[in-house]
């Protein structure tokens, strides 16, 4: 099946220029902060996710990622709400105020936050980037296989393929690992990486794991 891997850290014109070649592109507001104006050029004929990037310790506040959106947000493009990283709670006040405002954000799902989430038209699961590898398939286990979900989900911070397949719901992911920061970066090319993103074909393979345990 589809799904689709966005190229996230673009906040620079090299930058944009390399990963011209994928069309999805998650953008940062907070790394871009002040809208630069090579980005113009780039997004026709782009498919985009604003995210205010709450990850950053000096992230835009909450007021200067609406109005970043107010100006700036295209009316075919979508955005993640303003969320608190480690905070449930704070990212359900933000992202009822942002409705009770008249935005329709994409809701951001952390580890203990309500699961009801699951039952809307989107949603992106956050948190897994820090947890160990089993820690996550614990957890998106728990998620996908434990409730009926209706959202199509986008996983932020992921892009590799064997964390979508058990996952059919799972449609898209992000990631910066093309970029080369460091030595485990630069293992590849830009272009190397760049195969790894955009429109995927990555097959439903269920856990048999789960298969047995539930037949049980």
């Amino acid at each position: 099946m589809k799904r689709y891997i966005y190229v996230a850290g673009v906040n620079r014109k090299h930058l944009a220029s390399a990963a011209d070649q994928c069309p999805y592109w998650l953008l940062s507001v907070t790394l871009l902060r002040k809208y630069p104006n090579w980005l113009a050029q780039y997004l026709s004929n782009r498919t985009l996710i604003w995210d205010p990037g709450t990850f950053s310790e000096d992230a835009i506040s909450y007021q200067g990622y609406r109005s970043y959106l107010d100006r700036y947000a295209r009316s075919q493009d979508e955005f993640l709400q303003y969320d608190e990283i480690g905070d449930p709670e704070a990212t359900a006040w933000y992202l009822n105020d942002m409705r009770r405002r008249g935005y329709d954000p994409v809701p951001v799902l952390q580890p203990g936050g309500d699961a009801q989430l699951l039952q809307e038209k989107r949603v992106a699961l956050g948190g897994t980037v820090p947890m160990t590898a089993d820690q996550r398939k614990l957890y998106l286990d728990h998620l996908f296989y434990d409730h009926d979900i209706k959202a199509s989900i986008h996983i932020l911070g992921m892009w590799r393929p064997e964390w979508f397949e058990p996952y059919k719901q799972a449609i898209s992911g992000d990631s910066t690992t093309w970029i080369p920061r460091s030595e485990w970066n630069r293992q590849k090319t830009i272009d190397e990486w760049l195969q790894g993103y955009g429109e995927q074909m990555v097959p439903f393979r269920p856990r048999t794991e789960l298969q047995t345990r539930m037949a049980i």
